[in-house]
């Protein structure tokens, strides 16, 4: 007597993997969501992280950390909040009475900070093609508005001179202190065309200010380590302003070639905004979509301006 035996056909088969295939292809933005999501939340508590360091800081010195001194000591306001971040050790090893790019200052340069890395940047914290490590959080110098955006003209929390509280007439609420920035990949862009405005730096000559005319001729070399260096105070690695709104398509950040002036904006891997600390310790998720007229307004610490809604 002949037993039969249930089996599933070929086309059976087929049916069952397309089904599968759908499932997966539904599960897979659902799970990158979600990641997204997360990246995004340790990226605000970064920031946080960042803001309680500041008042730390502004508790024992009374004022903020300056965005540098004058050159060639230009070691960042990210590098003097290590010990208001449990990095001691590592503040020890920067020497501050020499530039931060001398042989003193290479060993804690090429030491990763995971306060400064946000988890949605691809770059984890490192421009591939450079020892150092980066930072992908940069402190406010103002409006950009200034000179085309002197560090020393800053209108915002962070300039060559130490900025107290008291300075801060517009209110700590309605003024930013760190956003986003994005880090490059080391791969120099064949042309303008093709160069993504996240990963790049267009630097015009050194004597030249940054207009937008300029910059947006591409008048001058791009530089593909744009965060390279947590530890440097120009702009480029740890500095940004409020020129353009967050993330402005078809612009990329440009600056002379003494980075000391530049319309830099703030930027991230998130999808429609960037976050931003305010000087009162807060965090905001700021639209890309926000009116520049409100985005410059944030930017300035004494500016007598109403910041609008974000």
């Amino acid at each position: 007597m002949m037993v039969s035996r249930r089996a599933f056909t070929l086309i059976e088969l087929l049916v069952v993997i397309a089904v599968i295939a759908i499932l997966i292809g539904l599960l897979l933005p659902a799970v990158q969501k979600i990641r997204e999501a997360a990246n995004r939340m340790k990226c605000q508590n970064n920031l946080k992280q960042i803001g309680l360091a500041l008042h730390n800081y502004e508790g024992v010195y009374q004022s903020f950390p300056q965005a540098r001194n004058p050159f060639p000591l230009v070691h960042s306001a990210a590098s003097r909040l290590l010990p208001f971040v449990e990095q001691d050790n590592l503040q020890r090893l920067v020497d501050y009475s020499t530039p931060p790019t001398s042989a003193t200052n290479m060993q804690a340069s090429r030491t990763r900070v995971s306060l400064f890395v946000c988890p949605s940047d691809p770059a984890n914290g490192k421009v591939s093609t450079l020892p150092d490590f980066g930072c992908n959080y940069v402190a406010n110098n103002g409006s950009g508005t200034v000179a085309f955006g002197l560090i020393a003209s800053g209108d915002g929390l962070f300039t060559q001179s130490p900025i107290r509280i008291a300075d801060i007439t517009d209110g700590t609420s309605n003024t930013a202190a760190f956003s986003e920035s994005t880090l490059g990949n080391g791969a120099m862009p064949a042309s303008p065309a093709t160069a993504d405005p996240r990963m790049v730096v267009l630097e015009v000559p050194g004597g030249t200010d940054p207009t937008p005319d300029v910059c947006d001729a591409a008048s001058g070399a791009f530089s593909a380590v744009r965060g390279g260096k947590w530890i440097d105070g120009h702009y480029g690695n740890t500095l940004y302003n409020h020129y353009y709104t967050p993330n402005l398509a078809g612009k990329w950040d440009c600056g002379n070639g003494s980075h000391n002036k530049a319309l830099s904006m703030a930027r991230s891997h998130h999808s429609g905004g960037v976050n931003l600390l305010l000087a009162d310790g807060s965090v905001r998720f700021v639209r890309n979509t926000i009116q520049l007229n409100t985005w410059r307004a944030l930017a300035t610490r004494d500016g007598g301006e109403p910041p609008g809604d974000l």
